[in-house]
């Protein structure tokens, strides 16, 4: 018998703290609270079915104990895998996701949690830094993880800054993943990097990260777009992103003014 199981086990408590305003505050506490990490330990074992059965209780019951830390119990489950007679542990993989609440640190980001919350379209300009990304990216996986959507869809336009990196080596999702890297940091730390991988999948495409000009003829669904590095995009392709809007969808989009990479004139 073959067995693939998973454990959690949560991790200690801890929230956002430094000067904020009150009603920032407030807001934080009545819409996220305080919130547990939890970490997860998979499992796959091999054997007869009652010891596999048995593995699994036992691993479930040694990472429920709060007596131990953390690393002494993920020992304890592997090593008691390993002693039960008729079960090999094949292999383990240690995944976090971060699920601390989504907490505003300053005016401007309340009224942009507000608005992804309430709007179903979204515009936010601001300097590098102060944050347009990584809310866009952590309400959007925690729609995912609520199942208020069915996908993730993550575009931007293309353009090199300042300087010519020439042709780049891989298939399309390795040429353009170093665009990406912002929002998918972010992904991984909010989804965790195993479930991230599972969406990244084309036959699950519950997160879908591909350039801008794949969006032509798309209808969105049922999903949250981020459209980063919108100041590089011009009129006419804006025009056509916006009318791709369908039911249940919440379109962020999010750019720099005073960092456009477009040639003059365009």
């Amino acid at each position: 018998m073959r067995s693939r199981f998973s454990a959690f086990y949560p991790k200690a408590n801890y929230g956002l703290q430094g000067s904020q305003p009150s009603d920032v505050r407030a807001h934080n506490r009545a819409a996220n609270g305080a919130c547990d990490e939890y970490k997860q330990l998979k499992v796959l074992s091999m054997g007869r079915q009652k010891a596999v059965i048995k593995a699994r209780r036992e691993a479930k019951r040694v990472l429920r104990r709060d007596s131990r830390s953390h690393k002494q119990r993920e020992e304890e489950s592997v090593t008691s895998l390993v002693q039960m007679g008729g079960v090999e542990a094949i292999g383990m993989a240690r995944d976090s996701r971060d699920t601390s609440p989504i907490l505003a640190r300053n005016e401007a980001q309340l009224h942009y949690l507000k608005a992804i919350e309430s709007k179903q379209l979204i515009f936010a300009t601001g300097e590098a830094g102060c944050g347009k990304t990584w809310i866009s990216a952590a309400k959007a996986a925690e729609a995912l993880i609520h199942k208020d959507v069915d996908r993730i869809i993550v575009t931007r336009p293309v353009l090199q800054a300042d300087e010519d990196l020439g042709f780049l080596p891989g298939d399309i999702a390795e040429k353009f993943a170093p665009y990406f890297r912002p929002v998918y940091d972010v992904l991984v730390r909010r989804l965790g990097a195993s479930f991230m991988q599972y969406c990244l999948r084309p036959e699950i495409g519950k997160v879908e990260i591909a350039p801008f000009a794949y969006m032509r003829g798309r209808t969105f669904e049922n999903a949250v777009v981020i459209l980063d590095e919108a100041q590089n995009v011009t009129a006419a392709q804006m025009k056509m992103f916006l009318t791709r809007l369908g039911e249940n969808v919440t379109v962020i989009v999010n750019g720099d003014i005073t960092q456009c990479d477009l040639p003059r004139g365009v």
